[in-house]
């Protein structure tokens, strides 16, 4: 434990005393001949970037809270958890006349409590593309679709992975498809029209989070940009999956103020109840999810961004109640009579439906950032807030960014939960979480 903490301590001193590695300027000439060609830039068919990170977490258990009884009915020797990572993410592309490759690779390497390093590597994005001319594009291979417009949840990004509600900004790993674009410019009210349509095959080896029966997901995007506003409309289909529709839009009040929203319906949504006692009934219906934000900036540089998020394949207040009343019973039961029946049960449950982020009905987002306060430079400060509305519990995640030269950046955040008996944050595994990290980018 010293020695993590010593760790932690350290990120904090390079943090804050770090120098600022002012580069002297070459001072030997008086005077500077501007009389010469500028020849031109030849442009490379390649690109590479990559980013090493070193991170360590700290999390501080709630013993008390019906999660961690859940994973933990015998308890730990220690109440702490501390996780060392190692990252490096890569990516590059290269293209030749209409053909362009690119990829993004992302590994990681870590060390925890367990006294184990393990790795994780994997192919966020891999793809070949055609370009034959400015307003077409073919894309083939594993890619992320970036649709809808929200920062903190898409409800209507049908083929994207849920984005990490502690870090939206991170990188995700795509599926497997076949997409394009076709874009049209005109003159008018209507200035742009574009048409993605997209096919994500589906089998035992291909896209499994999907299913492991063979199927043909397809779906598409049309986009409009008519009076200053973006908008679209999208829709996913598929044998084995529910059909759904939705429409997103964004648009730039003032130069500092934007709104924008998206709205989704999945059509015969199915979910899994559980009653105190354990027994899974299922309810159809057609499932409603949609989203409304702001972001506004000050004259002060200072970024509000707020956004109210109804999760319509979410369970209500009461169907939590049971659900955590199942693992209660669950835990004296094991207490009273080493019986793991009904323990078990609410694992199963929870894995597969109950615990997810923002698994209830509704919520509330604010992130608020303020750029170089002080005149302190290359220094950010933000804090980030979600709130259940359902159950009044919340996160709530400040946090401090650094660059103090070029490609180096130091991050510092924690994160705090807070919320009554049987809430959605106030039964999370863990009370707090501190995360620093080192990131050198070249």
């Amino acid at each position: 434990m010293k020695l993590s903490l010593r760790t932690l301590f350290f990120l904090i001193f390079i943090y804050i005393f770090i120098p600022g590695l002012i580069y002297a300027e070459d001072k030997s000439s008086d005077t500077i001949d501007f009389d010469f060609e500028i020849p031109e830039v030849e442009k490379k068919p390649y690109s590479f970037n990559a980013e090493f990170k070193i991170s360590e977490t700290i999390k501080g258990f709630d013993e008390d809270s019906l999660l961690f009884n859940q994973k933990y009915p015998n308890g730990r020797d220690d109440d702490t958890f501390f996780q060392t990572y190692l990252n490096l993410k890569v990516e590059g592309s290269y293209r030749v006349s209409i053909v362009k490759l690119y990829a993004r690779l992302n590994g990681d390497l870590y060390y925890n409590d367990d006294e184990n390093w393990e790795n994780d590597l994997r192919t966020e994005e891999a793809y070949l593309s055609l370009l034959p001319g400015p307003s077409i594009t073919l894309d083939a291979g594993k890619k992320v679709l970036k649709w809808g417009k929200g920062y903190a949840w898409n409800p209507a990004a049908f083929f994207s992975r849920p984005k990490d509600i502690e870090d939206p900004d991170a990188t995700l790993e795509g599926y497997y498809v076949v997409t394009g674009d076709l874009i049209k410019s005109m003159d008018g009210v209507l200035k742009t029209i574009a048409l993605t349509p997209v096919i994500l095959p589906v089998s035992r080896h291909i896209n499994d989070e999907w299913g492991t029966e063979r199927d043909t997901i397809w779906g598409s995007k049309i986009y409009f940009f008519a009076f200053d506003t973006d908008f679209d409309i999208m829709f996913l289909a598929g044998e084995e999956v529910e059909d759904r529709f939705g429409i997103d839009f964004s648009q730039n009040i003032s130069a500092n103020f934007e709104i924008h929203g998206e709205a989704a319906i999945v059509l015969d949504y199915v979910k899994y109840i559980t009653d105190q006692q354990g027994n899974l009934t299922e309810r159809k219906y057609d499932a409603i999810n949609f989203l409304s934000g702001i972001r506004y900036l000050t004259s002060h540089d200072t970024t509000y961004i707020f956004e109210y998020y109804r999760n319509g394949q979410g369970y209500t207040s009461d169907e939590m109640e049971d659900y955590f009343a199942l693992i209660e019973d669950g835990y004296q039961k094991y207490i009273n009579s080493q019986s793991m029946a009904k323990l078990s049960k609410s694992r199963q449950y929870g894995s597969r439906f109950y615990n997810q982020q923002t698994a209830m009905k509704d919520y509330l987002y604010l992130k608020v950032s303020q750029k170089e306060p002080f005149d302190i430079l290359y220094f950010t400060p933000s804090v980030a807030c979600i709130y259940n509305i359902n159950d009044k519990s919340a996160s709530i995640t400040p946090q401090i960014t650094y660059a103090p030269i070029t490609n180096l950046e130091f991050d510092l955040k924690s994160t705090f939960l807070l919320g009554k008996d049987h809430t959605e944050f106030g039964e999370k595994l863990n009370d707090y979480k501190v995360y620093a990290s080192v990131k050198y980018y070249f």
